[in-house]
C-alpha cells in the first residue's frame, strides 16, 4: 500500500471538477481489499475522518475531504470476473468508464448508464447512482449493479445480491458477513417523479442493495460490484437537430419522449418508428460556444436536439423517414438535420457532445471564472413549461450561460459563469429561484449529480425534517462514529 503525508504529494487529491477544495493529512493508495480494511481500521482506531476518492469527476465536493484521511481508490481498477454467458462482469471500485467499455467492445456487449464523463470509476458512479444520456431508455447505475461487496462505517462486511434482502413494506434488514443484524424500519418518503440522485433511496419493498447505491459514500466503502450488461444493438442511428422556435422544439421533444417510452418497451428488432434511446439539448449559447468548431450550426438556430436510436438493418429506411416526417412538422431547418449511421459519423456527433463542456471550461479558464451549474429535473408534465421558464428567466439576466442536459428525463443544466461579486451573488439567486420551480413541480434539486457537500442547502429544501432524520438515523445506524463521508449530504 502507497502511503502520502506530504502536503505537495496530498495536494492532488484535494479537489474535484466543482473545483471545492479541501484537506487531509493522510493519503492512502490500497491495491488490494485487504488493504483498503488495514486503511480503515487505522482510521477508525485513530478516530479519523475517511473520504473515498475516485477519478474526481464529480461537481459536488462529495469525494472533498474535510479532515483526516483519503483513501483512494486508483491503484483498485481490475475485472474481477467475467461471464460472457450470463452477460455480467465483476469489477474492482476505480475501473474507469472508459476501461470497461474497451475490455466489453472484444466481446460486443455494453455497460449502458453511459455518465457524461467516461473517466469517471464504477464505485464513484455507484456512490451518486450515476446517469447519462443512455438513461432515457435504460435507466442509471442502479438499474445495472447485480450485488456489491462493501466495508460498512462501523467495519463491518458484507456482500449484498439484488433479490436477497427485500423490504418487508418499510422494514428492511439483512446480516453481515460475521452474522451481525441490521435492521431499519422507515416511513413513506416522499421521493420525486423524476431520475434522482437526492439522498437515500428509500421505497416500500425496497432491496437493501438500493439503499447503499446514491449513499455518497456515507454509510460503506464499495470494494466489488458486480454488474448487468447488454448485447451491442446492431445499429445506432444517430441525428442533432437544428430548430428555430423553441416552443416547436418543446413540442417536438415531449412527442419522441412520449412515443419512445412506449417503443423502448419493445426489442429494437421489432421497431421500425420512432423509438430514441437518449435526447439531449442544446440551448443557442451551447451552439454559440460550438459554432467555431462546427461552423456548418445554421445562424438561424436557437437550439438544438441529439437523439440515437437502435434498429436492425432492414428497418433503416422506414425509421429513417418516420423521423425525417416528425422533423419537418416541427422545424423549418430540416435540410440541416445531421444524420450519423457509420462508427465514424457517431463519434463526430459524440465529439459535439463532449467538446460543449470543454468550450465552456476554456471560457472558466481564460476570464478566470467561477461556474454555477444546476442538476435540476422535473415530472413529465412540466418539461414544456420546465424549458421555457429557464430559458425566459436567464434571457433576462445579464450573466452569461449556457443550458444543456437530458432533456428526454427532462433534466437541464443550466450553466452561469459570473464575472463579478454582484454576478455571483445574482447568479446564486437564479440557482434559488430554478431550485424552487423544481420543488414546486415535484421534481428534484440534483438528478444525477448528488448532494455531496455543496448541495445541501438544496437537500434541506427537498425533504422535511422528519424524511432527513429517517436517513440520519441510517447513517448513525452504519457510521456510528461519523468518520465515513464526513460533510456528505448531511451538515
Amino acid at each position: 500500500m502507497i502511503i502520502k503525508t506530504e502536503k505537495d504529494l496530498i495536494k492532488p487529491y484535494l479537489k474535484d471538477a466543482s473545483n471545492y477544495e479541501g484537506y487531509a493529512d493522510i493519503v492512502y493508495i490500497p491495491e488490494t481489499i485487504a488493504e483498503i480494511q488495514e486503511a480503515f481500521e487505522n482510521c477508525i482506531r485513530n478516530k479519523q475522518k475517511v473520504t473515498i476518492s475516485g477519478a474526481g469527476t464529480g461537481l459536488t465536493g462529495g469525494k472533498v475531504p474535510e479532515g483526516g484521511a483519503i483513501i483512494s481508490m486508483e491503484k483498485l481498477n481490475k475485472v474481477v470476473d467475467f461471464d460472457l454467458n450470463q452477460k455480467t462482469i465483476k469489477v474492482q471500485p476505480g475501473i474507469t468508464l472508459i476501461d470497461l467499455e474497451k475490455f466489453l467492445d472484444d466481446y460486443n456487449l455494453f455497460y449502458p448508464p453511459n455518465p457524461t464523463e467516461n473517466n469517471s470509476t464504477i464505485g464513484g458512479n455507484i456512490a451518486t447512482n450515476a446517469s447519462g444520456s443512455r438513461t432515457f431508455k435504460y435507466g442509471a447505475t442502479r438499474d445495472f449493479v447485480l450485488s456489491l461487496e462493501l466495508i460498512l462505517g462501523d467495519n463491518e462486511k458484507v456482500k449484498l445480491s439484488r433479490g436477497e434482502a427485500i423490504a418487508d413494506g418499510y422494514f428492511l434488514k439483512f446480516k453481515t458477513n460475521s452474522g451481525k443484524l441490521y435492521s431499519i424500519e422507515f416511513n413513506d418518503i416522499k421521493m420525486p417523479y423524476t431520475k434522482n440522485a437526492s439522498g437515500y433511496y428509500l421505497k416500500k419493498n425496497m432491496d437493501a442493495i438500493d439503499l447503499f447505491i446514491g449513499s455518497e459514500g456515507s454509510l460503506a466503502i464499495t470494494t466489488l460490484a458486480e454488474l448487468k450488461l447488454l448485447d451491442k444493438p446492431d445499429y445506432v442511428i444517430g441525428g442533432v437537430i437544428f430548430f428555430n422556435d423553441i416552443v416547436s422544439l418543446s413540442d417536438f421533444v415531449v412527442t419522441i419522449r412520449d412515443l419512445s417510452k412506449i417503443n423502448n418497451q419493445k426489442h429494437y428488432s421489432i421497431i421500425n418508428t420512432i423509438a430514441a434511446r437518449l435526447i439531449e439539448y442544446f440551448d443557442s449559447r451551447s451552439l454559440n460556444l460550438l459554432k467555431p468548431f462546427y461552423p456548418q450550426i445554421p445562424e438561424s438556430a436557437i437550439a438544438a436536439i441529439w437523439f440515437e436510436q437502435e434498429y436492425i438493418k432492414d428497418n433503416e429506411d422506414l425509421i429513417l423517414n418516420e423521423w425525417y416526417k416528425l422533423i419537418d412538422n416541427y422545424t423549418s431547418l430540416t435540410q440541416h438535420t445531421w444524420i450519423a449511421l457509420s462508427d465514424n459519423e457517431h463519434k463526430k456527433l459524440a465529439e459535439f457532445r463532449h467538446r460543449l463542456p470543454l468550450a465552456v471550461n476554456d471560457i472558466i479558464s481564460q476570464k478566470k471564472l467561477l461556474k454555477i451549474g444546476t442538476d435540476t429535473a422535473v415530472p413529465d408534465d412540466y418539461l414544456k413549461d420546465y424549458i421555457l421558464f429557464i430559458n425566459n428567466l436567464l434571457t433576462k439576466s445579464n450573466i452569461e450561460y449556457a443550458i444543456w442536459g437530458h432533456i428526454g428525463n427532462n433534466h437541464l443544466h443550466s450553466n452561469l459563469f459570473p464575472a463579478s461579486d454582484n454576478d455571483m451573488k445574482n447568479a446564486l439567486n437564479l440557482y434559488d429561484i430554478i431550485i424552487d420551480y423544481s420543488l414546486d413541480k415535484k421534481g428534484t434539486v440534483s438528478a444525477e449529480h448528488g448532494i455531496g457537500k455543496l448541495k445541501k442547502k438544496y437537500f434541506y429544501r427537498m425533504f422535511n425534517a422528519e424524511s432527513i432524520e429517517i436517513m440520519r438515523d441510517i447513517r448513525r445506524l452504519f457510521n456510528p462514529d461519523n468518520l465515513l463521508g464526513t460533510g456528505n449530504i448531511f451538515d
